[in-house]
């Protein structure tokens, strides 16, 4: 018997992970804040295959896109994510949204066109690079009309 996540020889199938993963996407939740550094546990994370951390620098430049974030550093060991922040150019508040609205569009992207193979998940991830600069543009033009 073959289960979603592991192959016919055990291996890690990234693209059944993936839809697992977004299936069962929980909300994070705030370990702790101070201004300027944002704590995170991120479920999602936790135990993510070894297999997934060649998409990390991809998925930290997408949500380094928000200005004011100046790093982050995940852990999948714990499920944690810092982000260090521009206390001046953002805030907590501001930063959680952006999460929650890349991880609606990460899902939606990802529904549009299921993967079926590996091969598929770069071009995804720069599908969700284009698609996030094109978001935020869009939230500056209408922040400078109102």
């Amino acid at each position: 018997m073959v289960d979603l996540c592991h192959g016919e020889k055990g291996e890690i199938n990234a693209v059944a992970n993936l839809g697992l993963m977004i299936k069962n996407l929980r909300p994070f939740e705030v370990v702790h804040h101070l201004p300027g550094r944002l704590r995170l546990y991120i479920p999602l994370l936790e135990g993510l295959p070894s297999d997934w951390l060649i998409y990390k620098p991809d998925l930290l430049e997408i949500i380094k896109l928000w200005e004011g974030i100046v790093d982050i550093e995940l852990s999948v060991i714990s499920g944690r994510a810092l982000i260090c922040y521009d206390s001046d150019l953002t805030n907590q508040a501001q930063i959680l949204q952006w999460l929650r609205t890349l991880a609606l569009l990460f899902y939606g992207v990802y529904m549009d066109a299921p993967f079926e193979s590996k091969q598929q998940i770069a071009p995804f991830l720069k599908k969700m690079v284009s698609k996030s600069r094109h978001l935020l543009q869009q939230k500056r033009r209408a922040r400078k009309v109102a």
